[in-house]
C-alpha cells in the first residue's frame, strides 16, 4: 500500500472484498500500472514494415499488435501477471493494471519497471478520498435564501449545460434526479452491482440538479443541468465512508474526455499522479471545466492544486489565509438528496464543490464559450466578502450581468454569513 493512503482510506478499503475473496487493500499493495506509448509501437513496427519492404503507412490495428507484444514481453520480463488494460487514445497511450508476487517489495518493482525503456510511466494503486462528512442534522437549516435563488434562476438555470460527476453512483431513481442523468457508468472493478444505493455521489448530484417546481424537496443550483455519472469511488455500506482508486480514476476520466461534458465535479482528493495529471490537462485543453475539492487536512490537495482545476474550499475546516484555493463556498449543513427519495444535511467540501459546479452551470448557460480559468477569474472577482485572503463566492454577482444589479446578499454570501 502507498504511504500516502490515508487512515481512513485503509479502514474503508479493508473492509471489501473483490470477486478473488482478497481484501481490496491487500490487492493495491501488490499492484501497478505502467504505460507504454503507442508511438514507440508505432515506429517499431514501420521499421519492421520497412525491413519487409513495405514503407506504406500502417494502419491502427498494426500498432494495437505491436503494443500488445511490446506489453507481453514487459509482463514477462518482469514476471508480472495483468490485472486489466485499457486505450488512452488521447495520450497515445496503453495503460496496464499487473499484480506481482513473490520476495520483491512494491518500490523494488516500481524501479525496475521505471528502468525499462519500453515503459513510458509506472506508479503504484493509490487511494483518494470523498471529502465529506456523513452525519445528518435533524435540526433544519438553511444554506440558501429561496427568494434569491429564485431570482438567479430567472437570469439562469443549467438549461442545455452538461455536467458530470466523478464520484461514487447515484440514485437515478431519486425523483429530485432522474430526469436530470443522461450517461451512467460503472469503473469500480469490485463494486459492479452497486449503483444507485451509493449516498455520496447522490448528494454531490442534489446539490447540483435537484429538480424546480416539482412538489418536493429542494432545488439544486442548476435544477435544469443534465447529468453525466461517472462511478469511480465506492462507499461502505456500514460507515458510509468512501473511497476511491487510481485505476478507477483513470478509466472514469478517459470516459470523460470521450463523453466531454461542459463541467466535470471532483469532489475528492489524494495523491498526486501523473497519469491522472495528464489526463486532467487533456480535459482542460478540450474546454471541460474542472472543479476539484480542496482536502483540508492536506497541504497539497490533488487534483485541487492544478492550475488547470478550479479549487473549491468551505469554511467547515478551512485555513482561510491560503490563496492557493480558489474561492468559498457553504459546505455546513447543507439539505440534499439522498437514496431512496430521501433528504438529509450534509456537510464537508464535497457540497462547497458541487455548488461551485451549479454555479458555473448557470454561467456557461449564459457564456458558452467560457473557459475554466475564465470562470475562476469571474468567480473570485465578483466576490463581495473574503475570510482572510480566500474570495467567498456571490452567486448573483457571478451570474447577472452589468445591467441586473442583485437586490441583496446572493444565495452563497448569505448561507456563509449565518
Amino acid at each position: 500500500m502507498p504511504k500516502i493512503v490515508s487512515i481512513l482510506a485503509v479502514a474503508m478499503i479493508s473492509s471489501c472484498a473483490s470477486v478473488d475473496n482478497r481484501p481490496v487493500e491487500e490487492q493495491f499493495s501488490r499492484r501497478v500500472v505502467f504505460t507504454i506509448s503507442n508511438d514507440l509501437a508505432a515506429d517499431s513496427s514501420m521499421i519492421t514494415s520497412y525491413s519487409q519492404g513495405t514503407p506504406q503507412v500502417l494502419e491502427a490495428a498494426r500498432v494495437k499488435e505491436k503494443s500488445q507484444l511490446i506489453i507481453d514481453g514487459v509482463l514477462r520480463f518482469h514476471r508480472l501477471k495483468k490485472v486489466s488494460q485499457w486505450t488512452v487514445k488521447s495520450l497515445h497511450l496503453e495503460a496496464v493494471v499487473a499484480e506481482f508476487s513473490g520476495k520483491k517489495t512494491l518500490d523494488e518493482v516500481i524501479a525496475d519497471l521505471d528502468a525499462d525503456n519500453r515503459v513510458d510511466s509506472v506508479v503504484p494503486v493509490k487511494v483518494y478520498r470523498l471529502l465529506t462528512y456523513n452525519d445528518p442534522y435533524f435540526q433544519l437549516q438553511s444554506s440558501v435564501k429561496s427568494d434569491d435563488i429564485e431570482y438567479v434562476h430567472q437570469l439562469a438555470t443549467g438549461k442545455d449545460v452538461v455536467v458530470g460527476i466523478v464520484d461514487t453512483g447515484i440514485d437515478r431513481d431519486h425523483p429530485e434526479l432522474r430526469d436530470r442523468i443522461i450517461y451512467s457508468r460503472n469503473f469500480v472493478r469490485h463494486d459492479q452491482r452497486r449503483f444507485d444505493g451509493d449516498e455520496h455521489g447522490t448528494s454531490v448530484a442534489g446539490v447540483i440538479a435537484s429538480a424546480a417546481n416539482n412538489d418536493l424537496g429542494i432545488v439544486g443550483v442548476a435544477p435544469d443541468v443534465k447529468l453525466m455519472a461517472f462511478k469511480a469511488c465506492w462507499q461502505d455500506v456500514v460507515t458510509h465512508r468512501a473511497s476511491c482508486d487510481s485505476v478507477s480514476l483513470m478509466r472514469a476520466l478517459i470516459d470523460v474526455i470521450d463523453q466531454q461534458p461542459d463541467i466535470v465535479n471532483l469532489s475528492l482528493s489524494g495523491p498526486d499522479d501523473p497519469l491522472i495529471r495528464k489526463l486532467l490537462i487533456n480535459a482542460n485543453d478540450l474546454g471541460i471545466v474542472l472543479i476539484a475539492a480542496v482536502d483540508p487536512k492536506s497541504d497539497s490537495s490533488f487534483p485541487a492544486s492544478m492550475k488547470e482545476v478550479i479549487a473549491v474550499g468551505s469554511l467547515l475546516s478551512l485555513d482561510a489565509s491560503d490563496d492557493n484555493l480558489g474561492i468559498l463556498a457553504p459546505g455546513t449543513d447543507v439539505l440534499t438528496t439522498t437514496p431512496g427519495a430521501t433528504y438529509a444535511f450534509k456537510s464537508g467540501n464535497s457540497m462547497s464543490t458541487a455548488y461551485i459546479s451549479g454555479i458555473a452551470a448557470l454561467m456557461k448557460e449564459r457564456q458558452p464559450t467560457l473557459s475554466g480559468e475564465q470562470i475562476r477569474i469571474h468567480l473570485r472577482s465578483t466576490s463581495s466578502s473574503n475570510s482572510g485572503s480566500v474570495p467567498m463566492v456571490d452567486m448573483c454577482a457571478a451570474v447577472s450581468r452589468n445591467d441586473e444589479p442583485c437586490g441583496s446578499d446572493s444565495v452563497v454570501v448569505m448561507s456563509l454569513k449565518q
